[in-house]
């Protein structure tokens, strides 16, 4: 995988996946993609693991993206203003 930041004081991370290539992300973090990426939703570990990101606040489900057919692009946006930085 590979990413992009653009932006400024509204920031977006694009990720490049590679065919088959997969990531997980909380539901709803989401902001466009491509036609090849195949989205799947789950709870994401059994009952002991959802309750445990309901309880500290987190999204109880989580989406499962996959590039298939060639490279993919997700692309995610804060709803806040600020910046994203690489770690």
């Amino acid at each position: 995988m590979r990413y992009e930041i653009k932006g400024g004081n509204l920031p977006v991370v694009e990720c490049y996946l590679q065919a088959g290539e997969a990531m997980m992300t909380e539901s709803g973090s989401m902001s466009w993609m491509t036609p090849n990426m195949k989205m799947e939703t789950t709870s994401g570990g059994g009952l002991k693991k959802m309750f445990g990101r309901m309880f500290s606040g987190e999204s109880i489900f989580q989406n499962r993206y996959t590039a298939q057919n060639g490279e993919g692009m997700i692309a995610f946006a804060s709803s806040f203003p600020g910046s994203i930085n690489a770690i």
